[in-house]
């Protein structure tokens, strides 16, 4: 129940970023990329963990794979944003 609970705050939160942050005649498009992102971010982690697993016989270089690229994320975001308040 904890990781539902933090899950849909995080989600909430970012729909209300997007609200804030874009025009409100563009709300509906960012939303549904915002949520075409999630269901892609959804899809294709646990595909690659299983081919990396079956490659390699263990997790580890998927696990770094997510870091480095939610690195990269964090990063852009951090420099996007950097103005908007």
């Amino acid at each position: 129940m904890l990781i539902a609970l933090t899950l849909g705050l995080g989600t909430g939160a970012v729909f209300a970023l997007v609200a804030k942050l874009v025009d409100p005649s563009r709300v509906g498009t960012v939303t549904g990329l915002v949520g075409a992102a999630g269901g892609l971010g959804g899809y294709f982690p646990p595909l690659l963990m299983g081919v990396v697993y079956q490659a390699t016989g263990a997790y580890t270089l998927g696990f770094v794979l997510l870091a480095v690229v939610a690195l990269i994320v964090a990063l852009y975001t951090t420099r996007a944003f950097r103005d908007v308040t």
